[in-house]
């Protein structure tokens, strides 16, 4: 990557991209001698000895936009003029680093945790003081947390986890059932890396999808299995297009191990109703397939469809439903503490072949154990500050942080899909839960040829330009996959002063306005009963728009 920016120092995102699309990084052919080529050829981890399946996988969110973004950066540091005064990352679901503050009591009881002297400190709370002393008696580690852990993580850690899930669910939860790991990323990995053993083993992956599952699948040789949610139902499950895509993958001599189900949704935002996780569950115990639940927004709901677990949903519907075999993923990284750097998570294995978990906990040896401050983290994200157990101070302090927290999101989240809605040629649904909105932006011909052109995405060119004009680092639709002929955005509600957030959504409007008016000629009867306007080219400058049958 530093050989690469070497050269294109002042390349635009779209420019650089160019260069890397075809059958190969065409590196080579910016390259003005074939002597540094060669010296790159003599090297025994090169383009050619590199796994394939490391080359195959791709992930979108940290990409080539990503890459210009931090570019830009840099030329701004130096003194560089851009047409915006800073770059909003709303690429990711990184809170912290767009503002999001963090919980006092939290930090405060991992610092003690890290550093005992601290527990002397009068800056530090009485109940912060308890907590830590708790952890660190458990363990018995004089010098703080810096150990080796057992490999599933602190035993105290996963007694709190399972109380967690017991009050959140109602049903039992075996402590031996949980593994603490780096972040919800770490565990999928170990899961996927047990289940796929042959190019012809399968997992169903919803389109839109989390670029992580594609991705891993790719590295590990498997086959991703699509299954489409349904953009005109608010992104909901389609039982029918579920079903033939497994027989589709059956009659290709795929055997489908598993499914991949996002509640709440990334990158949709939507929040999936009780029936649709039911339907799921009953498709699963028929079909013999494990349940891979990803359920790390499970706080961020903005909506009135409430957050039901895949535990609660196979547990509530009895037997047979209830021996369905499932794998739940849940993280420091969302909700409401948003601590993405601490790399904090777990995941609950429920109805899992013995021999098959003792597999597990071998796969999860072989990196000893997650690091501890993540594990400490899991602990405070399930096992927050209570009345009747904690000061009313610290009870209160904990509650006034939650709802500036939640508050800002569920706010954000309303203004992102209204001024989104406002402008020509997109059209988002209801943002209900999770960290971001995925609308559909309806692109012209001319936008089209000019995309293949470049040869990129026709969504990547509109993402490309959004950056160069806004400084709004968003994640074209193309990364995450979507239907043929269809093009989309990802972008989050995590831009903490929301009044910010609503003059960069005006600037965005702006944008598109200039962008239509450079690319015109409308699509057409392809819009996809879009209930938008477009801008024409003769409408373009003087701000009007064509009526497509729903919003003026």
């Amino acid at each position: 990557l530093l050989f690469f920016f070497f050269f294109f120092k002042q390349k635009t995102a779209y420019e650089i991209l160019s260069g890397l699309v075809g059958s190969e990084m065409c590196i080579r052919d910016r390259v003005s001698t074939q002597s540094t080529w060669g010296l790159m050829q003599d090297k025994v981890l090169n383009k050619d000895t590199i796994g394939k399946n490391v080359k195959n996988a791709e992930y979108a969110i940290r990409g080539y936009i990503v890459q210009r973004a931090d570019e830009i950066t840099e030329q701004m540091a130096k003194g560089q003029k851009m047409p915006f005064k800073k770059l909003l990352y709303c690429n990711i679901g990184n809170p912290l680093s767009l503002g999001q503050p963090t919980y006092t009591f939290d930090r405060e009881v991992v610092a003690c945790c890290m550093n005992p002297i601290l527990l002397d400190s009068p800056s530090i709370s009485v109940d912060a003081k308890d907590r830590a002393k708790t952890l660190l008696k458990s363990v018995d580690y004089p010098h703080g947390l810096g150990a080796y852990t057992s490999s599933p993580g602190l035993k105290v850690v996963r007694e709190s986890i399972k109380r967690y899930i017991e009050e959140r669910d109602g049903y039992p939860c075996d402590i031996n059932n949980l593994f603490l790991a780096n972040g919800a990323s770490d565990a999928v990995q170990t899961i996927f890396t047990v289940l796929l053993t042959d190019p012809k083993d399968g997992i169903l992956i919803p389109i839109p999808q989390y670029p992580l599952y594609s991705a891993l699948i790719s590295l590990l040789n498997g086959t991703p299995v699509p299954y489409y949610l349904n953009e005109s139902k608010g992104w909901a499950l389609d039982m029918e297009d579920l079903s033939a895509n497994y027989k589709k993958a059956q009659d290709l001599g795929i055997k489908v191990k598993a499914i991949v189900v996002i509640n709440p949704g990334n990158p949709t935002g939507q929040v999936m109703s009780k029936k649709n996780l039911e339907d799921i569950a009953k498709f699963c115990y028929e079909h013999k397939i494990i349940i891979l639940a990803d359920e790390v927004y499970q706080k961020n709901i903005y909506g009135s469809t409430p957050f039901v677990s895949m535990k609660k949903v196979i547990h509530d519907l009895g037997a047979p439903w209830n021996t369905c075999e499932l794998v739940s993923f849940h993280s420091t990284s969302k909700g409401f503490l948003g601590e993405c750097g601490l790399r904090g998570g777990y995941m609950e294995l429920d109805n899992i072949d013995p021999y098959a978990q003792g597999q597990i906990l071998k796969l999860r040896t072989i990196t000893l154990c997650p690091n501890t401050v993540g594990q400490l983290t899991a602990e405070l994200m399930t096992n927050p500050p209570k009345e009747g157990v904690n000061t009313p101070a610290c009870v209160e302090l904990y509650k006034k942080e939650t709802e500036l927290i939640y508050g800002g999101l569920k706010k954000r989240s309303k203004l992102l899909t209204e001024k989104l809605n406002t402008i020509p040629g997109i059209k988002a649904n209801e943002l209900e839960g999770a960290m971001y909105s995925f609308p559909s932006v309806f692109l012209t011909e001319s936008a089209i040829k000019a995309a293949k052109a470049k040869g990129i995405a026709p969504d990547a060119l509109y993402c490309c330009e959004a950056l160069e004009e806004t400084g709004i680092v968003m994640v074209p639709g193309s990364g995450f996959k979507q239907r043929e002929g269809t093009f989309h955005f990802r972008i989050t509600n995590l831009i903490f002063q929301t009044e910010e957030f609503d003059v960069a959504l005006d600037a965005f409007k702006e944008f598109n306005k200039k962008f239509f008016a450079k690319y015109p000629q409308l699509i057409g009867l392809t819009l996809h009963n879009c209930n938008c306007l477009l801008y024409t080219s003769d409408a373009a400058d003087e701000g009007l728009g064509v009526d497509l049958g729903g919003r003026r």
